[in-house]
């Protein structure tokens, strides 16, 4: 139940010094650009570039803020000057490791981590990620850095200990890296990147079996490892099940949609096993004959004849399509005249091509321009399509049979297949929305939260979709939709007792965005969108808050960590939503950046991070030019990341130049506005849903609309 009560603290402010791991020779600063070099800019900051080089020594802390504000060569220039006044300052010389790491200049990196002793660690680190493995060993043989000698800094153990792993797999020492893996697993049992590298190995050693429980275990613990699917199918394929590596390869084809490789191994699988087709084919037809729309509970009258409607789009771009109805109805065009009715468990076909909408099944026969509009009397009868396609080009990815509420909105357009669109009041809506964004079994206060600011977020203005003739989308672009299948009744109970009550700015509902998962700070909307907002960034009530970016080798530590906090709390938080790791080659990003002027890429470079560390913009730097990528398109156009903040380092292939990026991050989504994990957690410490929505709110009253 929803009641006044205090608000929290909200304030960001410093992060104490983290696990330092490692942190060099000097040399003069190279611009990252030669003069007249081609830039590009993808997304909506307005982030200018770096500011004139200056050579005057910089204490850590001023370089960190050069380097927050998007300067990254005057960070650098400034510690390497800071370094020559100052030759022990083993911060400085840390963090400018790091920062020339990112800059991808490895050699320089090298150098001055040569030499401070104490930074074995992020020498031998460095040297992994250079392509020098052999001499990444001879620091690892030469420097006992077990877990023992770490003085029980486990975090600093299993990192240590994943690149040994990494620079014995470079060298094809397959059983040698295989036992590394394992040792640094039994450090830290999730550990999925090792999972999927001794997947790798056991291919390279033709255990197509032993591979298949490898980049399976990968999967489970962060199902983001998409370039895993592949392989795996490649291993089910060795092991003569055409069964599952289909399955993999359509789910791939879906996940990974600019991965022509897998479309291509899909295409030749059908061609060998056209069963595959055609079977598939066969199963979706059984379905559409044999199931039948759920019926259910409607919204009690009195509340649903307040809430507004809103538009929901389900698909887009559709040439084909089968439906059934869950009742009698009627099909109505634009002016509600009845072109058509049907009784239940009619089947009905849309078809479309540009300009054009057909719809046909029992009594039902229409061609022309739409719209159309599928309605019932009877608001307990629901509407399923079958066969439909979601999370294009996220890893949750896939295909099934859903079923809605409401109306159904058939569109015509002029240049493309129909648009399917969901119209029905918003808390009929909601009913399926919070069991889809909040797990139903989570704490009831974190439920009623998550109620309040979804209805929050879907009554503020939002023209973006109008154009496409709909207001919200089906999928986590907007908020994760899956129609009556994912009604749970302990959802339903949050939404009905919040019903009506909304976020507030000004006049308007708030955009009361939220995510995943925060790593343990928010961050403010005008640092990842670029605007001015009241959704401001607060820290975890367990965390200290933070008011400026940490130094590099600080935020890389925290980065490693898991520090506790409401965010991670053991029930309410996988492991890889609060810390996560991931590589992306260069041929994944060339294909998602979609940008070939730029050259072989070499670099990205973040121009600019908030207090939380996320990042604002990152320079592409390639061969020929440069491309700027900049705040929600980050996540996708570099390589399906998690959330904005990370850090990134460049891998070198034998050639000097990357043949992928590694990042190391934390958090899932863009980490504005409430954190449902964080939510969660501090529900069960005992926080009510206002104490919440003041928490992560705090500039937002509530107030009861409808």
């Amino acid at each position: 139940m929803i009641k006044p009560t205090k608000r929290l603290p909200r304030r960001l402010m410093f992060f104490g010094a983290g696990l330092v791991l490692a942190g060099s020779g000097l040399v003069a600063t190279p611009p990252l650009f030669a003069a007249g070099a081609q830039r590009e800019t993808l997304g909506n900051a307005d982030g200018a570039d770096a500011s004139s080089i200056t050579s005057e020594p910089l204490t850590v802390e001023k370089a960190v803020a050069r380097y927050a504000a998007g300067d990254i060569e005057t960070a650098i220039a400034g510690l390497e000057a800071q370094l020559v006044d100052a030759p022990d300052d083993t911060a400085a010389r840390h963090n400018l490791a790091l920062l020339l790491r990112e800059a991808g200049r490895m050699t320089d990196a090298i150098a001055v981590l040569r030499a401070e002793p104490e930074l074995a660690g992020e020498l031998a680190t460095t040297l992994v990620l250079a392509g020098r493995p052999d001499d990444a060993i001879a620091v690892f043989e030469a420097v006992d850095l077990n877990e023992a000698e770490l003085s029980g800094a486990s975090t600093a153990a299993t990192v240590t200990a994943f690149w040994h792993a990494v620079a014995l797999f470079d060298q094809e020492r397959w059983d040698e890296s295989d036992a590394a893996f394992v040792h640094a697993i039994s450090l830290r049992e999730h550990l999925p990147l090792a999972y999927q590298f001794r997947g790798r190995i056991a291919l390279e050693q033709n255990d197509p079996a032993r591979a298949v429980t490898l980049l399976e275990r990968a999967l489970r613990q962060d199902a983001n490892l998409t370039a895993s699917l592949v392989p795996l199918a490649q291993a089910h394929r060795a092991l003569g099940r055409p069964e599952q590596a289909y399955g993999l390869l359509s789910r791939a084809v879906i996940a990974r949609p600019w991965d022509r490789g897998a479309a291509e191994m899909r295409a030749a699988l059908e061609a060998e096993h056209p069963e595959l087709v055609t079977d598939r084919e066969a199963e979706v037809a059984r379905r559409i004959v044999t199931a039948s729309p759920p019926r259910v509970v409607p919204v009690p009258t009195e509340i649903a004849a307040d809430a507004p409607l809103v538009r929901i789009g389900l698909a887009e771009n559709v040439t084909t399509l089968s439906l059934k109805s869950g009742g009698d109805f009627t099909v109505v065009d634009q002016d509600g005249v009845v072109v058509a009715t049907g009784g239940r468990d009619t089947v009905l076909t849309v078809s479309a091509e540009p300009g054009l909408l057909a719809l046909s099944g029992g009594d039902v026969s229409y061609q022309g321009t739409g719209p159309l509009e599928i309605r019932y009397d009877d608001p307990a009868a629901t509407t399923m399509l079958f066969d439909l396609e979601y999370g294009h080009g996220q890893f949750s990815a896939g295909r099934e049979d859903r079923s809605y509420r409401g109306v159904i909105r058939l569109l015509s357009r002029p240049d493309r297949g129909a648009t399917v669109v969901n119209v029905l009041d918003v808390e009929s809506y909601l009913l399926s929305v919070v069991p889809s964004e909040m797990p139903a079994l989570w704490p009831e206060a974190a439920l009623e939260a998550q109620a309040v600011a979804a209805r929050s977020y879907t009554l503020a203005p939002r023209p973006r979709f109008h154009p496409r003739g709909f207001d919200l989308l089906a999928s986590v672009t907007s908020a994760f939709y899956r129609g009556v299948g994912g009604e749970h009744p302990r959802t339903t109970a949050a939404v009905l007792q919040t019903a009506g009550m909304v976020l507030t700015h000004g006049e308007n509902a708030l955009d009361a965005v939220y995510s995943a998962n925060s790593a343990g700070y928010t961050e403010g909307a005008e640092s990842v969108w670029g605007f001015a907002s009241p959704l401001v960034g607060v820290s975890d009530p367990l965390l200290p808050s933070r008011e400026s970016l940490p130094p590099p080798a600080d935020l890389e530590a925290w980065l490693a960590d898991r520090p506790t906090s409401h965010s991670n709390h053991e029930r309410f938080s996988s492991f890889a939503a609060y810390r996560w790791s991931l590589w992306v080659s260069v041929e994944e990003l060339a294909q998602r950046l979609a940008h070939p002027s730029i050259g072989r890429i070499t670099a990205l470079v973040t121009r600019g991070r908030g207090a939380s560390g996320r990042v604002e913009a990152v320079e592409v730097v390639g061969t020929e030019g440069s491309v700027r990528v900049e705040r929600d398109l980050i996540r996708s156009r570099l390589g399906g990341l998690r959330s904005n903040l990370f850090s990134v380092s460049p891998r070198l292939g034998t050639d000097g130049l990357p043949t992928h990026f590694v990042f190391s991050g934390a958090g899932w989504g863009h980490g504005v506005g409430m954190c449902q994990s964080g939510a969660a957690g501090m529900a069960s410490a005992g926080f009510t849903a206002e104490e919440i929505l003041g928490h992560y709110y705090p500039q937002a009253p509530l107030e009861r609309w409808y």
